[in-house]
């Protein structure tokens, strides 16, 4: 009876693709423990943004607890910002064990990793990327705002806050298992729901970058202002509702362009007509 294959190497391009960041971690011990998870289960690109001790690589703790993962860590590469580490990304997920209003749709980890793995086969070029808070507070509303899912790790209600480098293990793992295709089923989401949406061809053109994305979100804010559609005095919470109505529809690069002429016009009639 021929014995299971228990290890087997990731695709490249799927796991080169597979952006793992690390924002203002305390404790470089826990990006080298991260480092070493992701180099076990065949996942080289490892980010930190703005890490809170400067010699993060070289400390005791980080190079102890790598292991033999050295090679990722120091391969890792180093942010100023969250917003610059998840630049060049196409998608992302906030992973965190609280729900913040007016957010991404909360999932599962499982369900995330789904969600992720057949974008990643989708779409040639693109890039997903994972976001993990510091260990004291996590994300804030502001981080978590700029995924397009927030994942959690199911545990028991009275207690589910995990060690970072711990969280990274089990999001790595599970997208591995969905990347090799050896997964169970994720949760079903009611039909409608855009995040099981599935495409019979890939959709036209290239996704947009979350860069793109932002500069989208601040161009139609300043659209929003010039018209009076958004009061600066008074803005509630316009704002996060358009980026979260946006962030679902999962805009393509030429969308992006489409709308942001749209808020040029807007803006230079009300300049031609005040």
């Amino acid at each position: 009876m021929a014995q299971p294959q228990l290890h087997q190497a990731l695709n490249r391009s799927l796991a080169e693709r597979s952006v793992f960041v690390l924002n203002q971690t305390s404790h470089p011990g826990n990006i080298g423990a991260s480092a070493r998870s992701l180099a076990v289960l065949d996942f080289p690109t490892l980010r930190c943004a703005d890490p809170r001790d400067p010699n993060w690589r070289q400390h005791p703790d980080a190079q102890a607890r790598a292991s033999g993962a050295l090679a990722l860590l120091d391969l890792s590469t180093e942010f100023q910002s969250l917003e610059a580490a998840i630049s060049d990304c196409h998608w992302v997920i906030a992973v965190s064990a609280d729900v913040r209003d007016f957010g991404p749709d909360l999932v599962d980890i499982t369900s995330a990793c789904a969600w992720a793995s057949e974008r990643l086969k989708r779409e040639p070029e693109a890039k997903v990327a994972f976001v993990f808070g510091c260990e004291r507070h996590g994300l804030s509303r502001e981080e978590a705002a700029r995924g397009h899912l927030l994942a959690s790790i199911p545990g028991q209600p009275a207690y589910h806050s995990l060690n970072l480098s711990q969280a990274v293990m089990i999001a790595a793992w599970e997208l591995r298992k969905q990347l090799l295709g050896s997964a169970q089923q994720p949760t079903e989401f009611p039909a409608g729901d855009h995040r099981s949406m599935r495409f019979a061809a890939p959709p036209h053109g290239e996704p947009a970058t979350t860069q793109a994305f932002e500069g989208l979100i601040e161009h139609l804010e300043v659209a929003a202002k010039s018209v009076g559609f958004l009061d600066p005095q008074h803005p509630k919470m316009l704002m996060p509702r358009l980026r979260r109505l946006l962030m679902r529809s999962e805009l393509r690069a030429e969308e992006v362009d489409l709308l942001r002429g749209l808020c040029s016009a807007m803006i230079n009639h009300r300049r031609r007509t005040s």
